[in-house]
């Protein structure tokens, strides 16, 4: 279940093609995660950032042709079996979940993509981009563990502190990292 709220290689590609960045800005955002947020990467990329941009790497070749990538794979499958040996890599492409996608993104973006330290949102548009029109006691209650989890304040407008669960749905909401 933790896992899921760890930066996945398959995610950080996700978040580099979203924001259509060239190599050069991708190579120094997955170096500044692998120093500053190494917490929130996947324990088995935490201690050679070597492997961790070649997953992210890899993954961001699969987003941009598919088709390719699959019958690459499928050639290096038949290899190994043709030579008696066992793949033991998974694919994490699968395994992400949107929803703590678009808090990731949302992080990542304060930190090291605008360089503003903040971020605006109206809460319908962060309702709607997690599948929801309305607010209830579970979304609120997954909205906050996530924004404790990657630590972001909300506020609005002036610095003032606020409450998804108490403010309007049309409220401009200021997040920023603590």
């Amino acid at each position: 279940m933790m896992n899921s709220y760890l930066y996945s290689p398959y995610e950080l590609a996700l978040i580099i093609q979203y924001h259509q960045m060239d190599c050069k800005q991708y190579i120094e955002l997955l170096q500044n995660i692998h120093r500053y947020d190494n917490i929130f990467i996947q324990p088995e990329y935490r201690s050679d950032k070597k492997m961790f941009i070649l997953a992210v790497m890899d993954k961001l070749n699969y987003i941009s042709d598919p088709e390719t990538y699959i019958s690459e794979q499928n050639d290096i499958e038949k290899d190994l079996n043709d030579y008696g040996l066992i793949n033991n890599s998974k694919s994490d492409d699968t395994e992400h979940t949107f929803s703590h996608l678009i808090f990731k993104e949302l992080r990542i973006r304060i930190l090291y993509i605008n360089k503003k330290g903040f971020s605006k949102m109206k809460l319908r548009t962060l309702l709607s981009e997690l599948g929801y029109k309305r607010r209830s006691s579970s979304v609120i209650g997954y909205i906050y563990d996530c924004l404790l989890f990657y630590h972001i304040e909300t506020t609005l407008k002036g610095n003032v502190p606020c409450r998804i669960d108490e403010i309007d749905i049309d409220d401009i909401v200021v997040f920023r990292t603590l």
